[in-house]
């Protein structure tokens, strides 16, 4: 039994029930918990299992009111903290959800090192006295904005790793050129990166039979006169997948100038929202919807949509 005011970000305390009683520490690990082998091969490596206050083998029964403690060893935060505001979408003993703003790196890189959702999670983590590797667990892109998942310790990152390609929900709002005609629609095409790229033009993946299967559910929201709000679903995470798709149906992404260079200037990045990110719970199993309010540029692209005339 988990007993979530027990729960520390560091630390998973199982209360040993009845129906436990008589099974090793691996079985809880491995059948109950779902713990991979690699991580089981760090835990055993780091001592890290103890039952009532004493280091315990992977081999060692449990018997009713054991407390058997998993203790994740801190690991090196190697990110440079800044003071950069942030929105926490949902928090708790396993998992930070933030709201990334749009033009904003998610880790630093060779020549950008300041200014990215990394080195304000360092700053929020020292706040809070906390200490983690920082591990997002989704991607976007630099000029998406929304909902994006930082598990706090390894046990929480494979969980949700495993979740990220099957289960976990994924709901993106997207302004797109033109006037899309149907009401709903999944889109099931390859994505491709090309291995030579002619010279000049820039290394766009595309539709392709060679490529991964991708896989696309959109439901349009709204119509304007030149263009159209869409929600959509993805069930996997190719990279560039909402943009590649949207290209291929004649629906390019709004301000998305490295697929359709072709359009009038309307925003200045590609109008494309993490609006909402659906996920189990890696310890308690609930359920947790994050909502990510649209950003006030994109609020702003709408209202001149609505007034355009074509």
């Amino acid at each position: 039994m988990l007993l979530k005011e027990e729960q520390k970000y560091n630390q998973i305390i199982y209360h040993v029930e009845s129906v436990d009683t008589g099974k090793t520490i691996k079985a809880i690990l491995r059948k109950q918990w779902g713990v991979s082998g690699r991580l089981m091969t760090r835990i055993k490596k780091e001592k890290g299992i103890t039952v009532n206050g004493t280091w315990a083998p992977f081999h060692q029964v449990l018997q009713e009111a054991d407390q058997m403690v998993l203790n994740m060893a801190e690991e090196s935060c190697e990110f440079e903290a800044e003071n950069i505001p942030i929105t926490v979408l949902y928090e708790d003993f396993d998992v930070l959800v933030v709201n990334k703003p749009p033009g904003m790196l998610t880790h630093p890189t060779v020549n950008i090192r300041r200014g990215t959702l990394a080195n304000a999670v360092m700053q929020y983590m020292i706040d809070s006295k906390e200490c983690y590797k920082i591990r997002f667990v989704n991607r976007l892109d630099m000029d998406t904005s929304g909902a994006m998942i930082l598990a706090k310790n390894p046990f929480a990152h494979q969980q949700l790793a495993e979740q990220l390609s099957t289960t976990m929900e994924k709901e993106y709002l997207v302004f797109t050129l033109g006037q899309v005609n149907e009401r709903k629609m999944s889109i099931q095409a390859p994505i491709y990166r090309p291995e030579t790229i002619p010279e000049g033009e820039p290394p766009r993946r595309i539709v392709d039979e060679r490529g991964k299967m991708a896989v696309s559910h959109f439901e349009r929201l709204e119509v304007f006169p030149g263009a159209s709000l869409l929600r959509i679903k993805i069930d996997t995470g190719r990279t560039h997948q909402i943009r590649v798709h949207m290209h291929y149906l004649g629906h390019s992404v709004i301000g998305d100038t490295f697929y359709e260079p072709d359009q009038p200037y309307r925003i200045r990045r590609q109008a494309l929202h993490a609006e909402a990110i659906t996920f189990i719970q890696p310890r308690t199993g609930e359920k947790i919807i994050c909502r990510a309010k649209l950003p006030q540029d994109l609020k702003d692209l709408k209202t001149r949509l609505k007034e355009e005339e074509f």
